[in-house]
């Protein structure tokens, strides 16, 4: 588990930041392992990968790690690799989300989302319908209100935003985030869940990953609990500290609580 871990870490990082398929891996548009199974009968939890990956790579360690738990994964491949502007993308999670439901009969599914993946999972909750759809909303590494880099031509902006159009409606003060988060930035009963870790090295500064804590809400520090454990933006989707947070999201009623006991 640990050498698949690190290879799905490595294929994740890889494919964001080059936008090329993996030699070895299965070509975007292949579920990752335990994902899109009409037969699964457990509690369905849509995943939403990140810019310039795609669900073969972004989930191949979360995947069949939560169907071996007892939930269904369902994974899609964004418009463009999660490139195209967030509205396109946002309106194929709408579509995904509704041709899951009907092929699943489940009333209401959660929601994981990678970086831009968990913007997207928002936009589905507040403009289009996913307030009566969506029971956990959990984002991990989601500059939820945008990232800025402090000078004017930094690796971030040099690598995200060359031909990505949602790469410069992530900065922050973009007329798309302002939007989003006009007013209450978490309505309705969905419950809200942040994963953060100190280690990201893209969506930056980490504060902006926070959303406003109350009702519903929970803003977690992967290192508050654990503070010697590193895990940077493309590893958390391939680390057994960020998986098990999200388990317990998953599990507990409401959004994750931070006094709860994990295990560094």
């Amino acid at each position: 588990m640990v050498l698949t871990a690190k290879l799905v870490a490595a294929a994740v990082a890889f494919t964001t930041l080059t936008g090329a398929a993996v030699p070895g891996l299965p070509s975007p548009g292949v579920p990752p392992r335990g994902a899109n199974d009409p037969s699964c009968t457990g509690p369905v939890v849509v995943l939403i990968h990140g810019t310039r990956a795609d669900m073969t790579v972004n989930w191949g360690y979360i995947s069949p790690r939560l169907r071996e738990d007892g939930f269904c994964p369902w994974a899609l491949d964004l418009p463009d690799r999660g490139q195209a502007p967030a509205a396109e993308s946002a309106a194929a999670v709408g579509r995904f989300v509704r041709e899951v439901r009907r092929a699943t009969g489940a009333r209401k599914v959660s929601i994981l989302g990678h970086s831009v993946g968990g913007i997207l999972g928002r936009h589905h909750v507040r403009f289009d319908g996913g307030r009566t759809r969506v029971d956990d909303l959990i984002s991990m590494g989601t500059p939820q209100y945008g990232y800025w880099s402090p000078r004017p031509y930094d690796e971030v902006d040099a690598v995200f935003n060359t031909g990505c159009d949602s790469c410069w409606e992530l900065k922050a003060g973009s007329a798309y985030l302002r939007r989003l988060n006009r007013g209450d930035p978490t309505p309705a009963r969905v419950s809200h869940t942040q994963l953060i870790t100190e280690d990201d090295q893209v969506a930056t500064p980490i504060d902006n990953q926070r959303l406003p804590e109350g009702h519903g809400v929970s803003n977690i520090v992967i290192q508050a609990s654990c503070p010697d454990h590193h895990v940077d933006h493309f590893m958390m989707a391939a680390d057994d500290v960020v998986y098990q947070w999200i388990r317990h999201a998953l599990r507990t009623r409401g959004p994750a609580r931070p006094a709860w006991d994990v295990d560094c």
